[in-house]
């Protein structure tokens, strides 16, 4: 297909990809996460149990379930009125995590894939089989249309239109059965790649909503012609909910949306209660957990002061959210343009405090360079991360911990220090502002940076920008010069944690990924050299062995010196649930490693209504 577009409409277009990716952290579809204060709307997952040892059980329904006409309640913070249902349309899209299947759920501790709505039925010499799975119906009927090949064609293709991960992944795309679809994959893509490229997607495209747009993708021979079909997509409205989930949207009010059981999903038997309820309730979450107001929070990380008055029947579980904070560097500002800067100022974060300041569920990045794996599901540290690189790597990578260095490095760049106060080389005091949006859960954090550097004698000030003007008109209009974001798009490739700094956010930093600069492999004080960042990153999505192996430990040590953004920290996403109201597995179990359990238990049985 085309791929001729002209270069600042596709600009514009990650912009508003990356805008969706980071507004919906907080937003969650219009207002589920922002309630629970999430700062990342990455769902699905593995773990359930059932799953090759995974869980405690079988993974299926444990006996005769107890009638139950009651619901599960969730909490929303805004008018479910407003919803529209085209998830590609950024103004106040819904598509709930009940409506709608999962590609695939992820273990993420065991790091273990298990097929949910599809299958990858080959994989193999440029080319990959996808299947759905059998059973799967629309909620448009009694029961309502099967989910087929077109639907996933779809799917594909207006991922592809939208800049999403699948499409760098394939060339060519064609259905070859009644409910597959084979993908002609760009070189010899791994397999570990691909599966970790399938998570975190869901099948939400009927066929009958998206067909005029894929067929115009069919038709369009020039990139101008993608732009205004991707332009119309962008914009449409759907009015009418659709979904093949366990529960379909039956009633929609000012203050509630409501989703019954879908009978004819091939897991309605594991679920033994009757609706699932968007309740809207006060944006003070801490006041929504502590007063019991709603059944179960999909993620909510309470500051540490509500943990005394959270009541005994509301028990949590945590997993490893695949992100965390970061400290990103404006490239094009006259200070933090510079390599030796970026990195001074690295060595005076101490992110072991931003991470104990942030609360229970944080680990600091040990040898920040993108590699996903710094904290268990115990909220303990963990060295999970060097199994993405060589030992030798590992132990090479610098860990940005001694502010002697950060000294002697501004000193080099011709930065003074007199009296305890840093100076520029112009002179002018070493002052900044760090711009942060308004999610209370970052604040500590990021106040610590600043106690930081006021500590060492640079001005540092935190400034709170509501959210939706922070996204637009500063960090994705590259108007700052130290701000906030997380780190990763919660996959945990170190491939796709550096698509973000050297593809989907370059616009935003101010990267050049064809030459970034580092010193040599190895020697962190050697001279600069550039690096053609975008070359050794496309290479790695096909090579293998010994070749994988080289390119991996040269991108991490390439981002570990050039310092696109500092990582500071990976958190634990934390789930809630009434124990009053409802039976779940011990908070221990290995079925709460999955984004998010909220989901993937009551697909499995492994959460019941208790009886009335």
């Amino acid at each position: 297909m085309p791929s001729d577009g002209k270069p600042t409409d596709r600009a514009a277009e990650r912009r508003r990809q990356v805008s969706r990716r980071h507004i919906l952290r907080a937003s969650a579809m219009g207002g589920a996460a922002a309630l629970a204060g999430c700062s990342n709307n990455g769902d699905g997952g593995d773990g359930t149990a059932g799953d090759g040892g995974d869980g405690t059980s079988d993974g299926t329904s444990s006996g005769d379930f107890v009638p139950a006409d009651n619901a599960m309640t969730e909490g929303i913070t805004v008018n479910p009125t407003n919803y529209q249902f085209n998830h590609l349309n950024l103004t106040q899209p819904f598509s709930h995590d009940m409506q709608v299947d999962w590609f695939q759920r992820y273990n993420i501790a065991k790091e273990k894939i298990t097929p949910y709505a599809l299958e990858v039925t080959s994989f193999g010499d440029k080319k990959a089989e996808l299947k759905v799975r059998d059973g799967l119906t629309w909620h448009n009927g009694d029961p309502g249309d099967p989910v087929n090949a077109d639907d996933l064609y779809a799917k594909l293709v207006t991922d592809t239109l939208t800049y999403g991960t699948l499409g760098k992944l394939w060339t060519d795309i064609n259905r070859s059965g009644d409910k597959s679809v084979e993908l002609t994959l760009d070189g010899t893509v791994s397999r570990e790649l691909f599966n970790d490229g399938l998570n975190y997607y869901q099948l939400e495209t009927p066929w009958r909503k998206y067909k005029s747009y894929v067929e115009r993708w069919e038709d369009a021979t020039t990139g101008t012609a993608e732009s205004s079909i991707r332009g119309d997509l962008r914009s449409d409205r759907f009015e009418e909910p659709h979904g093949n989930g366990p529960f379909k949207v039956t009633d929609i009010s000012s203050s509630r949306l409501r989703m019954k059981k879908y009978e004819h999903h091939p897991d309605a038997d594991n679920i033994n209660w009757d609706y699932w309820d968007l309740e809207k309730v006060s944006s003070d979450t801490a006041s929504v957990l502590v007063g019991m107001e709603v059944d179960a929070f999909r993620n909510y990380n309470p500051p540490q002061s509500v943990f005394k008055n959270v009541p005994d029947a509301m028990e949590s579980a945590a997993l490893p959210a695949l992100w965390g904070q970061s400290l990103p560097f404006n490239h094009n500002d006259e200070d933090f343009g510079k390599v030796r800067v970026r990195q001074a100022i690295s060595e005076f974060v101490d992110r072991k405090a931003c991470a104990n300041n942030y609360g229970r569920w944080g680990q600091p990045v040990e040898a920040p360079s993108g590699l996903v794996g710094n904290i268990n599901g115990q909220n303990e540290k963990s060295d999970r991360w060097r199994n993405k690189v060589s030992k030798d790597m590992a132990d090479t990578l610098h860990r940005y911990r001694n502010p002697d260095r950060g000294r002697r490095l501004l000193r080099e760049e011709g930065y003074q220090k007199d009296n305890g106060t840093w100076y520029k080389p112009n002179g002018d005091k070493f002052a900044f502002t760090i711009k942060v949006p308004t999610y209370n859960d970052w604040h500590p954090l990021y106040q610590t940076i600043v106690d930081n550097l006021k500590s060492e004698g640079i001005q540092a000030e935190m400034q709170t920008i509501e959210a939706s003007a922070y996204w637009s008109d500063h960090y994705l209009a590259n108007n700052y010069k130290v701000a906030a974001t997380g780190w990763t798009l919660q996959r945990s490739s170190p491939y796709y944690v550096w698509d973000q700094y050297y593809n989907v956010d370059i616009e935003f930093l101010g990267i050049d990924p064809t030459s970034v600069k580092a010193p040599p492999v190895g020697k962190p004080d050697g001279d600069l050299q550039e690096f053609d960042v975008t070359k050794l990153h496309s290479e790695l999505l096909t090579a293998r062995g010994d070749r994988y192996a080289e390119l991996t430990d040269k991108l991490a040590w390439i981002t570990n010196q050039a310092m696109p953004m500092l990582q500071i920290h990976e958190i634990n996403d934390a789930t809630w649930y009434r124990t009053d109201n409802w039976e779940i597995p011990p908070t221990d179990d290995p079925a709460y490693q999955a984004k998010f359990p909220l989901w993937w238990l009551p697909r499995r049985g492994m959460l019941q209504a208790k009886p009335k």
